[in-house]
């Protein structure tokens, strides 16, 4: 999510921006769901963590800091097949593992590359972390989208219904951004964490958190029976824990931005940004929202 701007003359041009972007990825995703395919779950989520992964790799401004790429992306692309195996019908006995695999390849493979050359002292070390960071930033973390598709979970008719909880957790991940930016460009004035992210403001803290929990009353009153797991109270609870998360998980970015001094990760949506910026709340709110559909089924 994009800092809230600071020149009154440009924000309601980058309003005009923003919902426009918005409206093309909620037909987009409307589109995705109403077709339900195995192949576009596939296709969409791939783009997505592999175009935030690229991102995360452009934001250190040092040409000759390794970062493994052709390493990086081996793993994931092969790591993001497996993980959809089951929608092909071809489910791996140990996908369970998967994660721990893939992690475990990924720093294999990387101390066997960074053997052949020189060390540079702690530069050396912090070149194995940032790869891994990535690794488990835009892949693993942002993997229990698609784990969530997986789950076996049912509507109050015994339909499929996995895409409906998919649907919840979007609607109140994106009405988190949606709260905080709209509120803080509007009356946002005392800033929340200025040393991290100076567009941040309380005023849009508790503009998500309203957004967030009436957006998730909205959805699950909307879904009704698809989403059986979720009740008046849980959509309450849900809905504030993942406005918390996905705050977290704007300011993790930041957090990334700032330490690299870069301003933006990426130009995919305007008025959005980059790919880093379409995910990186959803990368903190998935794994939160799978561990209450494990929990709660």
């Amino acid at each position: 999510m994009p800092e809230t701007p600071a020149a009154p003359a440009s924000k309601g041009r980058a309003l005009r921006q923003r919902t426009l972007s918005s409206v093309v990825l909620l037909a987009l995703v409307t589109l995705a769901f109403w077709l339900s395919q195995p192949w576009i779950y596939l296709l969409a989520f791939a783009a997505l963590a592999l175009g935030a992964f690229a991102e995360y790799y452009r934001l250190f401004p040092d040409a000759g800091f390794r970062r493994f790429r052709p390493v990086g992306f081996a793993v994931a692309a092969a790591y993001l097949g497996l993980l959809f195996s089951p929608l092909w019908g071809s489910e791996i006995p140990w996908a369970g593992q998967l994660d721990a695999l893939a992690l475990a390849t990924l720093v294999l493979l990387i101390v066997l590359l960074r053997v052949r050359t020189p060390l540079e002292g702690f530069r050396s070390l912090g070149e194995i972390a940032a790869t891994v960071l990535g690794f488990v930033y835009c892949i693993l973390l942002f993997s229990f989208v698609p784990k969530i598709i997986l789950l076996p979970l049912t509507t109050a008719a015994g339909a499929a219904a996995p895409t409906f909880y998919l649907i919840h957790l979007v609607a109140v991940t994106k009405l988190t951004d949606a709260g905080a930016y709209l509120v803080g460009s509007a009356i946002g004035k005392d800033k929340l964490v200025p040393h991290v992210s100076p567009g941040k403001t309380w005023q849009g803290f508790w503009g998500a958190l309203v957004f967030a929990i009436g957006g998730s009353y909205l959805a699950w009153w909307l879904l009704g029976d698809r989403v059986p797991l979720l009740g008046p109270v849980s959509a309450g609870v849900l809905g504030l824990v993942l406005a918390l998360a996905a705050v977290l998980g704007d300011l993790a970015e930041s957090i990334l931005k700032r330490s690299l001094a870069v301003k933006d990760s990426g130009h995919v949506m305007p008025g959005i940004g980059g790919f880093l910026d379409l995910v990186d709340s959803v990368i903190f709110t998935a794994p939160i929202y799978y561990l209450y559909l494990r929990l709660a089924s």
